[in-house]
């Protein structure tokens, strides 16, 4: 459904016109400009990492998967059926752009999706600015991908993210330990986070959150992502009798949950634990992540919008699995929005549908979509409040047939469950 000035270039060809200094020329003929008369129908690109193992890639083209199947199922967009286009980018910056390529000149593509990893992300905010092709990310989190926006709007307004960045997570956290001060006296909280980009808002806002709140934070440290014993750490943070520990961590969540249960550790653990927001978690580590938190946009078993469940119930008759944290709310919530602009728009000219998405409100599977605009600190960045998005936090628990199950316990009215302190405290 795009201008076909630019089908049928060789991709080497191509990236050989980028060197000779001819991106620009080549870039106005992209962006998804023909408003719905070509006959290529409707092309959807997602970069996933690792879909068929990585659970975030996996949760991202399943999302993807569903959105498009049920587009098509209601009649398409603008009467055309809805290709979707899956690549593996294997975590490489380089092997991303590879694949992005394909996408805007090979399959022409209408729009693209994805991308977990924020190094990954940041890599590509230039290539979406020459293309000029919306992409809805669904799972990066650094604020840093939102300042590209707030620097220079114009340039890349291409890119919007349904759910927000490590900002809004870290303060989402602190409100979260603030109600446990109150409710279970966490007064000294030590935080850890892996070192990665987007973990940032973790290290450097989190603590001072803590502190207005009247919590003590006498612990806070960095570690690589490929760490495999928290054991040392561990120590250390007992030794500051810290209640609880906060982390974000999207890599290193298996080791840190098995030797935090099996060394019976007399503090919690919350923060935003990417991996154990996999519905799959609690099977995949042998049941460590019991009584372990975490922070994330929405689980199964909690009704935010009268789509939550639905589209969980749908997604697990599908795949067997249930979402998974934002890789799956926000990809297909991303998706379904974009089409239906499109369709309010009657065209895919990015220059039409950026404006129109930009001020559009979606009522979606977590809450009401709503971006916030040009002039605000995170433009293009999910809205959130009580009538936007919401983030709620969870406890793994088990059930009385001793399966995990994961159980909000905050906000208290969106709460499933009370909050249940490990059996060796």
């Amino acid at each position: 459904m795009r201008d076909n000035a630019t089908q049928g270039i060789d991709r080497r060809r191509f990236v050989g016109m980028i060197g000779a200094g001819a991106t620009m020329s080549v870039a106005g003929c992209l962006g998804g400009s023909n408003g719905g008369n070509g006959d290529d129908g409707v092309q959807i690109g997602l970069l996933a990492f690792e879909p068929g193992s990585a659970p975030q890639g996996t949760a991202q083209e399943y999302a993807a998967e569903l959105a498009v199947d049920e587009i098509n199922d209601d009649g398409g967009v603008l009467g055309e059926e809805v290709e979707l286009h899956v690549a593996n980018y294997q975590g490489s910056p380089t092997t991303a752009e590879d694949r992005y390529l394909e996408f805007v000149v090979d399959d022409n593509v209408d729009m693209t999706a994805g991308v977990f990893q924020t190094e990954v992300m940041l890599d590509l905010m230039e290539n979406i600015a020459e293309h000029q092709v919306v992409h809805i990310s669904g799972g990066n989190t650094s604020p840093e991908v939102s300042r590209y926006l707030a620097d220079d709007y114009d340039r890349y307004k291409y890119h919007f993210r349904p759910y927000g960045n490590g900002v809004l997570w870290a303060e989402s956290v602190a409100e979260f330990a603030g109600y446990m001060h109150e409710e279970e006296g966490w007064d000294r909280v030590a935080v850890l986070n892996e070192e990665f980009e987007w973990t940032q808002p973790f290290s450097e806002d989190l603590p001072d959150l803590l502190e207005d709140q009247g919590i003590e934070v006498p612990y806070n440290e960095r570690y690589p992502g490929d760490t495999d014993n928290f054991t040392p750490m561990f120590d250390s943070i007992e030794g500051e009798d810290a209640d609880a520990v906060l982390m974000s961590m999207a890599h290193t969540a298996g080791p840190a949950q098995i030797q935090w249960r099996d060394e019976e550790r007399e503090f919690a653990i919350a923060g935003l634990i990417s991996q154990i927001n996999d519905p799959g978690a609690h099977e995949a580590f042998d049941g460590a992540t019991e009584f372990a938190m975490s922070n994330t946009p929405g689980v199964h078993t909690a009704e935010l919008t009268d789509q939550t469940i639905p589209f969980a119930e749908n997604y697990y008759d599908e795949f067997g699995v249930y979402p998974n944290d934002a890789f799956s709310y926000a990809t297909y919530d991303g998706i379904k929005m974009w089409a239906e602009v499109v369709e309010q728009e009657e065209t895919t000219d990015s220059e039409a549908i950026v404006p129109a998405l930009a001020s559009h409100t979606y009522e979606g599977t977590r809450g009401t979509v709503a971006f916030n605009g040009e002039g605000d600190e995170f433009p293009h960045d999910a809205q959130f409040g009580e009538d936007r998005l919401r983030r709620v936090n969870f406890q793994w628990q088990v059930d009385d047939d001793g399966d995990g199950i994961q159980e909000v316990v905050y906000p208290e009215d969106l709460a499933t469950a009370d909050y249940q302190e490990p059996e060796w405290f």
